[in-house]
């Protein structure tokens, strides 16, 4: 069994019943809305980023909160998920910044487990140049025609898979470009943390 959800911006209906920044929609479930500080780019290694999520869009349900662990002066960009109760949940590892190539995010659970994400799959980096040549000449042709500025994205599917492991079987977390959609495919994975990763994945996109 899978659950799927997607991360979006509220539109400004959705901002005026409340003070959320992101809204997750899970695919038959409740969706979970997300209040905190959403820095500019640029912010250094992430310090700045910390938000809630709630399971009501008044903010009196929380279900996770995520902020930098500054128990640690050394720990980076690290980013602690707790759950109401204190509780850690995980932790998550942000790209470095400006490392530039594939950004590397990091999942880390208390029962030891350690889920890798890259953006850009292999499989989509070699569908990405077999199609190149059809994306330039539609690019190149909407230049011409002056239908609008080119549009050329890099992969951005990312598979979150552990941590030292061969990357064979289907990933227990995936994100899909095409559609904006990530799917869950383990049930051990704890879905707080889960969504949290999301939100930060695509704050960085």
């Amino acid at each position: 069994m899978s659950t799927e959800f997607s991360v979006h911006y509220p539109n400004a209906q959705e901002r005026a019943a409340a003070n959320f920044q992101r809204l997750i929609k899970v695919r038959g479930g409740n969706a979970v809305y997300v209040q905190g500080a959403f820095p500019s780019e640029g912010t250094a290694d992430g310090g700045g980023r910390r938000f809630t999520l709630f399971v009501d869009q008044a903010g009196s349900a929380p279900l996770c909160s995520v902020a930098r662990r500054t128990a640690r002066p050394h720990a980076g960009a690290d980013l602690v998920v707790t759950g109401p109760d204190g509780v850690e949940l995980g932790v998550l590892r942000l790209p470095t910044p400006g490392g530039g190539g594939r950004p590397r995010y990091e999942m880390q659970l208390p029962d030891g487990t350690s889920l890798v994400g890259r953006r850009g799959t292999a499989g989509a980096w070699i569908l990405y140049v077999l199609l190149s040549p059809l994306l330039l000449v539609y690019n190149v042709a909407g230049l011409v025609g002056g239908y609008g500025r080119p549009d050329w994205h890099l992969p951005s599917r990312t598979a979150w898979r552990p941590k030292g492991g061969l990357g064979l079987g289907l990933a227990p977390l995936k994100f899909y470009g095409m559609t904006d959609k990530y799917k869950v495919r383990a049930s051990r994975l704890d879905m707080r943390v889960v969504y949290a990763q999301a939100v930060l994945h695509e704050w960085d996109g």
